[in-house]
């Protein structure tokens, strides 16, 4: 690894471009440059590795760039009564997450209230906050009280996620060494990598093995409710298909597509694919050479890891939430960045897993959450001077920008802030409607 670094690396766009305490931009650089070493490691020689940190920043937040033939794609953050910070009877803040319909009704039946602000302000208001965050997640459902940084690391499930690395490896299978054929421009292009993910974390992490070369294939349900923007960014250069796993057929073919593929990421809820033959252990069983690539919001060891969970309650809970906030009021950051830094992460994890199962063989299971990115982010150490800087201008961040033609008519979209003089990240398809394809190798 050190020979591979040595006078490669650039970095360039020094300084804070959003109002925000944390250094997105220099760990966003340094995780996308950590990808460009472990492509050249895998592919045997060297190309000099260039990372433009302001655009790693905005990259955090690449999903409000895309234009539609020329026109800005519309995006807010939902703003329903169940998504917000409120005041408990104990003077604590707690967000309450209900962003798709059924956290909404289970949290609205929990308060007994309509989905009106004012009513739910009022319920909350007669909650102490431990017991509301407790019986919030006893139903499957997400809130999270606002913690301090100190708070968060005093906590079982802080202490926990602080004593876990950031990216976690666990050996399945003794399978030997298997050789594979990396490409010179498109590294990967001989991977096949299976993506069970929604949102933005997990999307992000097959989004960047796509540019890479990799053939990937998202599985989606067509039940199941979607946010277009987020849906269409993480989409380029993949295949898109419908697959009902609670059916026998669905079954069968999703078992299929694992004992031919090579990688497989997950971002829905733990243990939420584990009831269809698709935990760690039996995908290794399937596949002695697999991947498996996990993503959620409160680590995989401690009180909490199977509690279901999104950005907001990760920056919440960490602590990064009271540090942005001021007046005792916590706030959310302007951007996403342990969605996006986790999904690099992941995408790190698996080209260091390649390059492990090429020397060691082996199944490998790879362990990605949002709240050790949060919490890594705080170990960073906070900027000064950051609550009145602007946000990035279009020229700030145009070399990241690219347009592709495809059925959604002409997308401007974020590409990446990595740039590599001989592998460049760049998709081999648009972005495509979910369900466009069969779910099928090809």
């Amino acid at each position: 690894m050190a020979h591979f670094a040595t006078n490669k690396v650039t970095l360039s766009g020094c300084g804070p471009i959003y109002p925000t305490p944390f250094a997105i931009g220099d760990a966003a650089a340094s995780i996308l440059a950590l990808q460009g070493i472990m492509l050249d490691l895998l592919r045997g020689t060297q190309q000099d590795i260039h990372v433009n940190a302001h655009c790693a920043a905005a990259s955090t937040h690449a999903v409000t760039f895309q234009q539609q033939n020329g026109y800005n794609w519309q995006y807010n953050d939902p703003d329903y009564p169940t998504t917000d910070f409120y005041l408990t009877q104990d003077n604590r803040w707690i967000f309450l997450h209900g962003g798709y319909p059924r956290l909404r009704d289970g949290i609205l039946d929990i308060l007994d209230v309509p989905n009106n602000r004012a009513r739910v302000a009022q319920a909350v208001a007669n909650w102490n906050a431990e017991a509301l965050e407790e019986t919030i997640a006893r139903a499957g459902l997400c809130a999270a009280i606002a913690r301090s940084h100190d708070e968060w690391l005093a906590h079982p499930q802080g202490q926990a996620v602080s004593q876990e690395p950031l990216i976690r490896f666990t050996r399945l299978t003794d399978s030997p060494p298997k050789p594979r054929q990396y490409g010179n421009e498109r590294v990967l292009q001989s991977l096949r990598v299976l993506d069970f993910t929604h949102v933005i974390a997990g999307p992000t992490a097959t989004r960047g093995l796509a540019q890479m070369g990799a053939d990937v294939l998202h599985i989606s349900s067509p039940y199941r409710p979607r946010i277009l923007p987020f849906d269409v960014d993480t989409n380029h250069g993949k295949r898109n298909a419908y697959l009902e796993l609670s059916s026998a057929d669905g079954a069968r073919r999703a078992a299929q597509l694992v004992r031919d593929g090579d990688v497989f990421v997950q971002s829905y809820r733990p243990g939420a694919l584990a009831r269809y033959g698709l935990s760690n252990e039996e995908l290794a069983r399937n596949n002695p050479h697999i991947i498996t690539v996990n993503l959620n919001c409160y680590g995989h060891r401690g009180p909490w890891k199977d509690r279901p969970g999104f950005e907001q309650l990760a920056q919440t809970v960490t602590g990064m939430a009271v540090a942005q906030g001021e007046g005792g009021q916590p706030q959310l950051g302007p951007t996403y960045p342990n969605d996006y830094l986790s999904g690099y992460l992941a995408t790190l994890g698996v080209l260091m897993a390649l390059e492990r199962q090429r020397h060691e063989g082996g199944a490998w299971q790879v362990d990605v959450s949002l709240c050790r990115t949060a919490t890594w982010l705080q170990e960073l150490g906070s900027l000064a001077e950051w609550r009145h800087v602007p946000p990035p201008d279009a020229q700030a961040i145009a070399s990241a920008m690219a347009v592709e033609q495809g059925p959604f008519g002409e997308l401007r979209y974020f590409n990446s802030a990595l740039s590599l003089a001989h592998t460049p990240m760049r998709f081999s398809q648009p972005a495509m409607p979910l369900g466009a394809h069969e779910a099928a190798w090809w």
